[in-house]
């Protein structure tokens, strides 16, 4: 796949993250039933800071793969294009999603969505025909 199909997955896998955390921890943390209307209006109004870690955090999580297995050499789709690495950061993503839940620092913030990135690119790899190793 492209640069810019990899950049698009990784800014929607990022907002779906996002909105899974807040969903969550509405969920959870907040009172029973909240209405449709003030979680819509919740997720839009997402702090700037977190904007623009998820922004930056997730296309630098999506370009990764292909800068450490660069795409014309013949070394590409080994480690860093693996089903191992999937699994892998599922998992980290998966625990920090639970971090999030009780303190949420910007460092998690940044594991987060650098982690939702890589994924998105690992993801949009494994639907081509060359898939994942």
């Amino acid at each position: 796949m492209r640069r810019r199909t990899h950049t698009l997955g990784a800014l929607i896998f990022s907002f779906m993250g996002y909105s899974i955390w807040h969903f969550l921890s509405r969920v959870f943390f907040l009172p029973p039933n909240p209405s449709l209307l003030s979680s819509l209006t919740a997720i839009l109004s997402m702090e700037v800071k977190i904007f623009f870690i998820m922004i930056g955090s997730s296309i630098l999580g999506g370009a990764l793969p292909d800068i450490l297995d660069p795409p014309f050499t013949s070394r590409h789709r080994s480690f860093a294009h693996s089903k191992i690495l999937l699994y892998l950061f599922f998992s980290i993503w998966f625990a920090s999603l639970f971090i999030l839940m009780t303190s949420p620092t910007f460092l998690i913030w940044i594991v987060y969505f650098f982690i939702l990135g890589y994924i998105s690119h690992l993801v949009l790899d494994s639907r081509t025909p060359a898939g994942l190793t």
